[in-house]
């Protein structure tokens, strides 16, 4: 048997994740690492496709500058109170795509927007030609509470 302090933490599998975030509307915070060796912490909305998780950011943001310096990133996403887990958290390593930005902006807009022709989903629409996709490539996800 190992102690306690050597003994490893199976991550959850991709299949009880999609289960766990099945209808979530919550968002992901999502902790970069600044150039000045600090994290910065930021709420975004999410999406995962039994994968990866997937965000958007603008061009213009310390989050997109972080993880274009250093792809290496933590999670954790709030679940719904009578979930299994209270909260889900991990690492992962980011990449940023440009080019796809207008695809996952327009998976958002469908997933937590109710008016998809409002003006909130208009005013990301205008910004699509510098919105990044972030995709999360996740190297354990655990639950928590």
């Amino acid at each position: 048997m190992k102690s306690m302090s050597t003994a490893r933490v199976k991550s959850l599998s991709n299949s009880l994740i999609q289960k766990l975030l099945e209808g979530l509307k919550k968002p992901v915070r999502l902790a970069s690492q600044s150039p000045n060796g600090f994290p910065l912490i930021s709420t975004l909305w999410f999406l995962y496709d039994g994968d990866s998780f997937w965000c958007i950011t603008q061009k213009s943001t310390l989050l997109r500058r972080n993880l274009a310096a250093n792809r290496k990133c933590a999670f954790e996403i709030a679940l719904d109170e009578d979930a299994k887990y209270k909260i889900i958290r991990g690492q992962g390593n980011a990449v940023l795509d440009l080019s796809d930005g207008e695809r996952v902006t327009n998976l958002m807009i469908a997933r937590y927007i109710s008016d998809p022709e409002g003006p909130v989903a208009s005013q990301l629409r205008a910004q699509v030609s510098t919105e990044y996709a972030i995709r999360i490539d996740p190297i354990w996800v655990r639950g928590q509470g």
